[in-house]
């Protein structure tokens, strides 16, 4: 719970600091689009995330512009869960497959929401929905990040994080 009040005082606070910086930072043209590739970290909230400990991976997201405010994404990546000590250490991986959309505030903090498929990489952890609600800003025009939620669920529960992505716009 710490972790969940700590992440959103410190993202609302950079929100608002770049809100007001008056710097438009936003790389939205009309009609264009772009590729990112993100460092993606979390830590495991909920009855679920308990034995983990961390989460480390990484991503490759496409953004396509149809409006200055609105972005169209498709995201594919790979996340790692850490087992803590105590559940023997090892870890499993998930390959997140989502399709989202970016509203776009101005001066280039944005709302990000995401659904799609999560795949396991282990035998027998098959494919979960998986749904991925952040909020975010523009760094400069060749990086932003983003503060975001993920759950994956299925039948047994949801697993959920709350977790950031860095990202180099190319």
């Amino acid at each position: 719970m710490k972790i969940i009040i700590l992440t959103a005082l410190l993202s609302t606070g950079m929100l608002f600091a770049f809100a007001q910086s008056g710097r438009n930072l936003s790389p939205n043209v009309t009609g264009t689009s772009h590729f990112s590739i993100g460092l993606e970290t979390g830590f495991p909230i909920g009855e679920n995330g308990k034995p983990y400990s961390s989460i480390l991976g990484g991503s490759l997201q496409y953004e396509y512009l149809p409006a200055s405010d609105l972005g169209i994404t498709v995201n594919g990546g790979y996340l790692n869960y850490a087992f803590k000590s105590s559940y023997g250490g090892s870890s499993i991986g998930f390959v997140p497959l989502l399709a989202g959309v970016k509203y776009y505030f101005n001066r280039g903090v944005f709302f990000h929401a995401q659904l799609g498929a999560a795949i396991g990489t282990a035998r027998g952890q098959g494919t979960s929905f998986a749904y991925a609600p952040g909020i975010g800003f523009a760094i400069s025009q060749k990086f932003d990040a983003e503060i975001k939620y993920m759950g994956i669920s299925n039948s047994g529960g949801t697993l959920s994080d709350v977790g950031a992505r860095i990202a180099y716009n190319f």
